[in-house]
Formats: C-alpha cells, sequence, structure tokens
C-alpha cells in the first residue's frame, strides 16, 4: 500500500520473501517456550503466575510470526492495513508487559528483605531453601504453616508496606507506557491516509517507548540498589539485570528506528524498515531482545529462585495476626492429617 503523505514507517517493515525462514525460525523459538511453561506450572515445586506475560508474549509472539511468514508469501497480505496494524501493535507492546514481572521479581525480592527468616517443613518448598524468608506466608496462602520467626532478625512491617507502595507505582508508570502505546499503534492504519493523524501515531509511539526506557532503568537503578538488602543473592540481581538490558535493547531501537517515515509498505528505501541492514537490527535487538527476556523468565526456576510462592506478593498489606495464625494451624492440621508432621 502507498500514500501521498508520509506515514511513520512499520517497526520490522514488512515481511517479504526473504522474512520467511526468519519468520518461521521466531515463531518456532517462541513456540518452544510454551512446553516449558506447561511443565513448571504442573510441577508444584516450580508453579508460578508471577511471569504470566512472559507466557502471554510467547504465545502472541508464535502466532504473529506465523502471520509474518504468511505475509511474506503473499504480496496482496504483504501490503493489508488492518492485518499491518495488528502487528504493529503486537511487536509494540510486549517488552512494557514483561518489564511488569520484573516489578512483581523486584517486589518479592524487596518485601522478602523486610522478613526474619523463618523455617518451614513443607515438602512443596523444599527444593526452595533450607531457611525461607518468612514473607512466603504473606506472599501465597498455600505454603505449610510450619514456621517461625528469628527473634534476631527484625521485622519491618513499615518498610515492606513502603517497597509495596513504590512497585504499585511502577506498575502504574508502566501502564501509563502501555497505553499510548497502543493507542498510537491502533490508529497505525488511519495515519497511512492522514497527515495529522501520522504525526499522532509518531509523537504517541515515542512517549511510549521513552516512558518506558525511563522506568526500565529507573528499576535496573532499584534492582543494583537490592544488593545490599538481606536475602538477595548474586542470581536476583543478575537475572534481573540481565532481563532488563533486553526491554532496554527493544526502548532503544524503538526510539532510533520510529523517526522514519516512507510513502509504501513495501518501500525498500532507507527508513522504509525493508533494507536488509534494518531487518537485521530489528530481528536482532527487539525480537531477539524480546525472545531472550522470556527465557529468562520461563525457564529458570523463578519460583525456587525468588522465593515467590505462586501468586508472588499480592497483598497490598500484611494479613491481621489473627488471619495469620488462622492460616498457619489450617496449614498444620492439613499436614498432620497428610502424616508430614509428626
Amino acid at each position: 500500500m502507498s500514500s501521498d503523505n508520509p506515514f511513520p514507517s512499520p517497526v520490522g517493515g514488512v515481511p517479504m520473501t526473504s522474512d520467511f525462514w526468519t519468520s518461521i525460525l521466531f515463531s518456532s523459538l517462541y513456540f518452544l517456550l510454551i512446553p516449558i511453561f506447561v511443565v513448571r506450572l504442573y510441577n508444584k515445586h516450580s508453579r508460578v503466575i508471577v511471569s504470566i506475560n512472559a507466557i502471554i508474549t510467547a504465545i502472541e509472539r508464535t502466532i504473529i510470526f506465523s502471520l509474518r511468514a504468511w505475509q511474506s508469501c503473499s504480496p496482496v497480505e504483504r501490503i493489508s492495513p488492518a492485518l499491518t496494524t495488528y502487528l504493529q501493535v503486537s511487536i509494540a507492546l510486549p517488552y512494557i508487559s514483561i518489564a511488569h514481572d520484573v516489578v512483581a521479581l523486584l517486589r518479592c525480592m524487596y518485601v522478602n528483605s523486610t522478613k526474619g527468616q523463618a523455617s518451614f517443613t513443607d515438602p512443596q518448598d523444599s527444593p526452595v531453601a533450607a531457611s525461607m524468608s518468612s514473607s512466603m506466608h504473606p506472599l501465597s496462602p498455600f505454603h505449610s504453616a510450619s514456621l517461625h520467626l528469628s527473634d534476631d532478625i527484625h521485622d519491618d512491617p513499615k518498610k515492606r508496606g513502603f517497597y509495596r507502595w513504590v512497585t504499585d507505582m511502577l506498575n502504574l508508570g508502566f501502564l501509563a507506557a502501555t497505553i499510548p502505546g497502543i493507542i498510537g499503534n491502533a490508529h497505525y492504519r488511519g495515519g497511512m491516509d492522514n497527515e495529522s493523524t501520522a504525526n499522532e501515531v509518531m509523537i504517541t509511539r515515542y512517549i511510549s517507548s521513552a516512558i518506558a526506557l525511563f522506568l526500565i532503568l529507573f528499576v535496573a537503578a532499584l534492582v543494583v540498589r537490592a544488593r545490599k538488602l538481606p536475602k538477595v543473592e548474586p542470581v536476583h540481581v543478575t537475572l534481573l539485570l540481565a532481563i532488563l538490558a533486553c526491554n532496554a535493547s527493544s526502548a532503544i531501537f524503538r526510539l532510533l528506528f520510529m523517526y522514519h517515515r516512507t510513502t509504501s509498505l513495501t518501500s525498500i528505501a532507507p527508513g522504509s524498515g525493508n533494507t536488509p541492514l534494518e531487518k537485521a537490527t530489528f530481528y536482532i535487538f527487539h525480537m531477539l531482545s524480546d525472545w531472550l527476556a522470556v527465557a529468562l523468565l520461563l525457564v529458570p526456576n523463578i519460583r525456587a529462585i525468588f522465593k515467590t510462592g505462586i501468586w508472588g506478593d499480592w497483598r497490598a498489606i500484611d494479613p491481621p495476626p489473627k488471619e495469620q495464625e488462622w492460616a498457619r494451624k489450617r496449614k498444620e492440621a492439613k499436614a498432620r492429617r497428610s502424616g508430614l508432621i509428626v
């Protein structure tokens, strides 16, 4: 499709014949991550919902790269405005949603650091650690209550509440990056025919990526700061920084590319997104980096590494003491019935 008015070049261009095998490769790479999530979900020792955005991304990217492979073989579908708009939305948002998962893990790290150590006799979580954070109790209602706080480690509910508030604000910040990304890319079709809409698309896409990059760097600073917190291990910091580096790569690529305009989806002029160099940088610094971020969230046993429980730290405040005591007794009774506590 061509236009008399220049419109923002599609990020990643449109799939040409040469994109077929690359699209098949990425569709396969993302698809291979789905069984890993299924296995993690089936195993009670690794079952976790904290990285839900990562699996959604894996499923969606499997679909969109299948669509790109189809487009590469069909000159008609290659220039479909509706399909191009859908793909622009799907390509633009996942790195932001993956950053949401990182914030959820960051929250667990910080909240766990405010709790005293605890001993558990729950075989469900026995692979996690011999001495486990007591924040496992508020993080998830499904852990064994064979739990005793150490008297020599200070429990700090006030600091815990502050950390939760900060991460809530970060999630709102990433929502502020997501909304203009949806608006801008959803209007991509209109920008092909209308100069005013084209300018709106360009501005909102830049706002989305700029906010996202700022927040990603801010979260990275919080991860680095967490190195000195109790119970935070090098693997926690390294893993989160690696994921954030992948997210930052996608944001930076978008910011460097999105100023380009074109008059045709199939143009091969510089800045169209369709030159070999532009396609290569798109696949390496955006698509591959997104895949690595998803893999880092799905392949390792996140539950064991970050001691998240199944749901992560979903509470806004700690449960009342009576509720904690009731849950503890209920779980002990269940454990006794199972023959786990003598």
